[in-house]
């Protein structure tokens, strides 16, 4: 083998290498730019920016666009559609406000002539596939960003991202900005009478797993209260589900005692007449990050498709609560019998459900029966067995400590997050 011969060689065998390096490194991003992620926003966190023209609206939350040489099926970031059983653009149809959805997805498209513009803080980002992008449409000489056009007309469900997160806080505003105008999915009859029309509803979610038992979905339950003192709610057929794709139906025999509650747990179990188990093997619900403000929601539909209760946290715009003033905690941090008090400092009777106690990631849901007369204090002690619960005196449940001698701090809040009171020792802080 001559000079010549090997040089070639080694020449071959290096662009093979270099070839092979580049099949598994990530495709290079074509004609992009950067800038800020929020259009209409001069600072912020910065994304990468694609220009494209869209091809086809597939429904409320996905398109198609040709961005260069190249056609991408597009996941639009934070924001979830109801779903379309027929895509066909001329004979859509699907649950209730998902043609909606997609039709008016498709006028914001069709008025700013297939001009769009891509945002992503992560190039990478992708949803079962398909590229996860911020999507704006050109109307005028600016940019308008299609997510929050679908969430404050009420056509969508907010989907807070924790990669693509610029999107959270904004978003969050504009869904609590339609609840509070009954708009569209957050209208309770927009899609037909009844069933039970009008019957007033309570939903919480417990969205934080205990830290003594982390990603176990029995940690994680919805509440639905019947506030009717006096008529029964059958909900046989009725669905819940959070912001992502999981649904959970309840058996043709689901009721609701009158002035009752039934509870879903997200784990498996054997149901009963008042709890019934979704079954899942994972937690549903994402915790709030409040860095970059990312949440979830729990949501109850009836047979027609109407959302007859909703929760959505965290809280970002009417956070306050009746009973913000009504509360005090005092801590007792050492030793076995260490417990937590809740005491009643406002002049009236007050009730604890729909309220949870946190300590070093533990929690703690109060019941029904957790009532305070004015100056009364409730004990939750923590190694204290729930089964020989007294009224003024409840069980944590732990065999172990779970509060910190020297320093630590105790918060009580709603389940959106905001906190009523708090209490701290030590170096600790509230």
């Amino acid at each position: 083998m001559n000079a010549v011969t090997r040089r070639l060689r080694r020449t071959l065998t290096l662009a093979a290498l270099a070839a092979a390096l580049l099949a598994v490194l990530p495709a290079p991003v074509s004609a992009a730019d950067h800038g800020p992620c929020l259009v209409g926003s001069g600072g912020g966190e910065r994304c990468t920016i694609w220009y494209g023209r869209v091809v086809q609206v597939d429904d409320g939350d996905t398109l198609r666009v040709k961005v260069g040489s190249r056609t991408l099926r597009v996941r639009i970031t934070g924001i979830q559609a109801m779903e379309l059983t027929n895509y066909n653009q001329r004979r859509r149809a699907g649950q209730c406000h998902a043609v909606e959805a997609a039709d008016r997805l498709e006028q914001l498209v069709t008025q700013a002539r297939g001009q769009v513009r891509l945002a992503a803080m992560d190039h990478r980002s992708t949803s079962r596939g398909r590229p996860l992008r911020s999507v704006a449409v050109k109307r005028g000489n600016r940019w308008v960003d299609v997510g929050r056009t679908l969430l404050r007309e009420g056509l969508v469900l907010w989907m807070p991202s924790r990669h693509e997160w610029a999107w959270n806080p904004r978003y969050a505003i504009y869904v609590e900005q339609a609840q509070a105008a009954r708009v569209g999915l957050w209208n309770t009859s927009a899609c037909g009478a009844g069933p039970s029309e009008g019957a007033p509803l309570k939903l919480w979610v417990n969205w934080k797993s205990d830290s003594s038992q982390p990603g176990n979905p029995d940690n994680e339950w919805v509440r639905i209260r019947n506030l009717d003192a006096e008529n029964p709610l059958p909900i046989g057929g009725w669905w819940l589900r959070d912001s992502g794709l999981r649904e959970f139906r309840f058996p043709p025999h689901a009721v609701i005692p009158a002035g009752g509650l039934v509870t879903v747990v997200v784990g498996e179990g054997f149901d009963d007449d008042t709890t019934f188990h979704w079954g899942q093997t994972n937690p549903v619900f994402d915790n709030v990050r409040r860095e970059i403000q990312s949440g979830d929601g729990a949501y109850l539909f009836d047979p027609d498709g109407d959302m007859r209760a909703w929760m959505t946290y965290p809280c970002r715009t009417s956070c306050g609560d009746p009973n913000m003033n009504a509360f005090e905690l005092v801590v007792q941090p050492r030793g076995r019998d260490e417990w937590i008090g809740v005491r009643n400092v406002s002049p009236v009777p007050v009730g604890l459900e729909g309220y949870r106690l946190t300590a070093r990631g533990h929690t703690y849901a109060f019941d029904s029966d957790a009532v305070l007369q004015p100056g009364e204090m409730l004990r939750i002690y923590a190694q204290r067995d729930p089964e020989h619960d007294t009224r003024l005196v409840k069980g944590w449940g732990h065999e172990w400590s779970i509060l910190r001698d020297r320093n630590g701090a105790a918060r009580l809040s709603t389940f959106t997050d905001s906190v009523l009171a708090c209490v701290s020792w030590g170096n600790g802080r509230c």
